[in-house]
């Protein structure tokens, strides 16, 4: 019986997580980088001060490899002629701290202390052996300052990064536990390595503020007709879940065919398809044919949440529009 209302429960349960998922399709917009509206392409990348741990190594691999749509966005030079910008920073901190603490481990296989019967010993363990297990953790830091000049040497960019991991280790049998404090042994604590991963998080996090790129955002689906209105036929309902299928399935290009041709049936008069529809235009990256769908559902769209989800849809894309053009402008083969 106990078996039978687990597999209700679990089925129960799969159809309340079901109806609780909603479907999305991702989208990419263009954003332009926090330089304004300055263009730069040939760039000088000098050596940072302090630099153990290779954060303009990894910086100039980043800048290196930066592309927008296929197209190189940086061009590094090593003479100061004709050049756009200087990037140049320190590394502020480089550190590992830790803190010493014990877990208690007990160990089955060897009793302490045995039960007694009648004034004789049993089999039946009654205390185990327990020990201390030296611990640590470990807070690593990376803090590091980049400024940006332009080519006559003035800031035009200028940010603090920082990054930090915590990892606990503890020290059992087959490693031998020395403290951190015995220099003399040269305990490895992976200070360099995880350190140095660190750097490249900062090279990332840098490349994105001061390049034009892409981010990726998932967008709601509306998944059903409205209940409550008549208009919807129970074909019409079959043909939009159908194509919702689609969409959630990535298959962009025949969804809008079908939205189209199924917004050609309803005379126009359906907000859910003209929604998805300027869905699918907003993920092929056509901002301003979605924002004129989102506008002309808006206007014959009449549930409250389903508008609040419109206009948030028109803001956003008029915003990306906006982005677009600004990091188009920053970028070289425009």
């Amino acid at each position: 019986m106990n078996y039978f209302f687990k597999i209700i429960f679990f089925m129960i349960a799969s159809l309340l997580f079901s109806a609780c998922t909603s479907k999305h399709l991702t989208v990419k917009s263009l954003q332009p980088s926090l330089m304004h509206d300055k263009k730069i392409y040939n760039i000088i990348l000098e050596d940072f001060e302090n630099d153990r741990i290779n954060q303009a190594n990894y910086l100039e691999e980043k800048l290196v490899n930066m592309t927008v749509d296929g197209e190189r966005v940086f061009n590094l030079q090593h003479r100061y002629e004709n050049i756009d910008a200087i990037v140049t920073g320190e590394v502020l901190e480089s550190s590992v701290y830790y803190d010493i603490y014990y877990n208690t481990d007990t160990d089955y296989s060897r009793c302490w202390e045995y039960k007694y019967k009648d004034g004789k010993k049993t089999n039946k363990c009654r205390k185990y052996r327990t020990r201390k297990i030296p611990c640590e953790k470990r807070d690593y830091k990376v803090k590091t300052k980049i400024q940006v000049l332009n080519s006559n040497e003035r800031i035009i960019f200028s940010k603090i990064y920082a990054k930090s991991n915590r990892i606990d280790k503890c020290f059992n049998n087959r490693h031998h536990y020395y403290p951190y404090y015995y220099g003399h042994l040269n305990i490895d604590r992976d200070e360099y390595r995880i350190n140095s991963q660190l750097s490249r998080e900062i090279a990332d996090e840098l490349v994105k503020d001061i390049s034009p790129h892409y981010i990726f955002q998932n967008i709601t689906i509306i998944e059903k007709l409205d209940e409550n209105n008549a208009l919807y036929k129970q074909k019409y309902r079959n043909d939009f879940e159908d194509i919702v299928e689609l969409l959630d399935n990535g298959n962009i290009d025949i969804s809008q065919r079908r939205l189209h041709k199924l917004n050609e049936k309803l005379n126009y008069n359906s907000y859910e398809v003209f929604y998805n529809l300027a869905l699918t235009y907003e993920s092929n990256n056509q901002l301003k044919n979605a924002k004129d769908y989102y506008i002309k559902a808006r206007d014959i769209c009449n549930n409250i949440e389903d508008l609040k989800l419109i206009d948030y849809a028109i803001n956003r894309t008029q915003k990306h529009l906006e982005d677009k053009i600004r990091a188009k402008s920053q970028l070289s083969k425009y």
